[in-house]
């Protein structure tokens, strides 16, 4: 047997993962790790509130941008069908 999961388990893996992104974004956003930050200025005046809420947003796009990548992005396209031309108008019923 093959050691690799299948494109199916692969996805729900994916799918498990994607669903912790949201949770653990609204737990880094709670008032008590928001409030270890309080008062401190950063770089340029701006509060590192500011900067920890703006970095938080971040991570949280970033790993669904990541997690929703899909292994078909990964591999090479596969082969387009041919073009064909317009379609040209059914005859109508009676002509030969």
């Amino acid at each position: 047997m093959s050691s690799s999961p299948g494109p199916r388990e692969e996805r729900t893996e994916r799918e498990d993962l994607a669903a912790l992104v949201p949770f653990f974004g609204v737990v880094l956003l709670l008032p008590p790790f928001l409030n270890l930050f309080a008062g401190m200025i950063g770089p340029f005046g701006v509060p590192v509130e500011v900067l920890y809420l703006f970095g938080v947003w971040f991570l949280v796009i970033a790993g669904a941008v990541l997690l929703s990548r899909g292994r078909q992005f990964r591999e090479t396209p596969a082969k387009s069908l041919p073009e064909t031309g317009p379609a040209a108008p059914p005859e109508p019923p009676g002509h030969a």
